[in-house]
């Protein structure tokens, strides 16, 4: 019988990751949000952890972690703050996506600066996945790489580029000029001042602000063939990793949205009852929840077949279906949160107008 009940040893891994999502990252959201970064002191806090240095040991990580145990870190750190959630999984997606496709030079040049105890919290790395006329899905790679005597030339654009203007390491997704689906999918090793390539700082954002961001735009841009990570399944299964963060992180955000409006709904009182007790409150709370767990289901099933090296077209499709639907839920619940809530909801007092700017800042 199919069972997704997580073993001692995840459970651990889990209830370290919602202590600190609820003791450090919920209690420094706001914080992080007016300085638009995390702070020095917590990324060494959660670097101390090992949470966040999920490479081979060989490398000084801390060993490569299972999928669905890192959906479940992922959900536990959105349920603590989204935006500070993916500054973290943002940054460490550049040396996971080397550690799963690269050559071992670029292993080594690399993946050991990330895993440093002493300094790898200060490393950013970043994962240019999205563009300019797409989302988070792989058929919407449109960026071009094209083979040019012993180098490649890179044209395209990338957006919500997670540090990708303070990065240390860059990896950015392409496809090979003149192929489809996903056998055609690479990733390079962008570097910071390579001419033709102009990289402009996210500002005034909606949501995600404590997750810095830029955009690209790549003009006959020339790389040497070492930027080249290895073969396309690597880069494939780096890039469903990503998806099953990204949807972990919207599952804990709806979490948070759903316990905050419950909490909120049994303690208000009107015309002499808790809000609660209404069948329009109460009927939004269970859908809620029921769309939550759909969502979650989702995302452990995908997280199994990524662990199991699942057939590449399948995990594909059901990656991306369970990272759709964490994003609308996540992004409904943080909205009826503020329903539930009302006037209040739009309040700095409370966190849900946070959660919907970063909910919707997903996309």
């Amino acid at each position: 019988m199919l069972t997704f009940a997580p073993t001692d040893e995840q459970e651990e891994i889990r209830q370290l990751a919602q202590s600190v999502a609820i003791e450090q990252l919920r209690q420094s959201a706001r914080r992080a949000e007016k300085d638009g970064n995390i702070s020095p002191a917590l990324a060494h806090t959660l670097a101390q952890t090992g949470l966040t240095a999920p490479f081979p040991e060989k490398y000084g990580g801390q060993g490569m972690i299972e999928a669905i145990t890192y959906a479940l870190i992922a959900e536990e750190l959105g349920f603590g703050d989204a935006s500070l959630a993916m500054n973290v999984l943002g940054s460490l997606m550049a040396p996971v996506t080397i550690a799963l496709a690269g050559q071992e030079s670029q292993k080594q040049a690399y993946i050991p600066a990330f895993s440093d105890e002493k300094t790898g919290h200060t490393q950013y790395g970043s994962f240019a996945f999205a563009e300019r006329t797409g989302g988070y899905t792989l058929s919407e790679i449109g960026a071009t790489a094209r083979k040019d005597g012993e180098g490649y030339v890179l044209n395209g654009t990338k957006r919500d580029v997670i540090h990708g203007g303070s990065a240390n390491v860059c990896v950015a997704l392409f496809r090979m000029e003149g192929t489809s689906g996903i056998d055609g999918l690479c990733a390079f090793v962008l570097p910071q001042s390579a001419n033709g390539l102009r990289i402009s700082d996210d500002v005034q954002k909606l949501g995600l602000i404590a997750a810095p961001s830029a955009s690209y735009s790549l003009e006959n841009v020339v790389v040497p063939a070492s930027a080249l990570l290895g073969e396309s399944s690597g880069v494939v299964q780096a890039a469903t990793l990503y998806m099953l963060l990204r949807a972990g992180v919207a599952c804990g955000m709806a979490r948070a949205s759903l316990e905050y409006a419950r909490e909120y709904a049994s303690g208000r009182i009107a015309f002499g009852r808790p809000i609660a007790s209404y069948q329009g409150i109460a009927f939004l709370v269970a859908e809620m929840a029921m769309k939550l767990d759909a969502a979650r289901l989702l995302l452990w099933s995908a997280a199994l077949d990524w662990d199991n090296n699942g057939e590449l077209a399948a995990l594909v499709r059901d990656t991306e279906a369970a990272q759709g639907q964490a994003l609308k839920i996540a992004k409904s619940a943080t909205i009826d949160a503020i329903q539930i809530l009302g006037g209040a909801g739009y309040l700095q007092d409370h966190p849900v107008e946070m959660w919907t700017r970063n909910a919707a800042a997903m996309e």
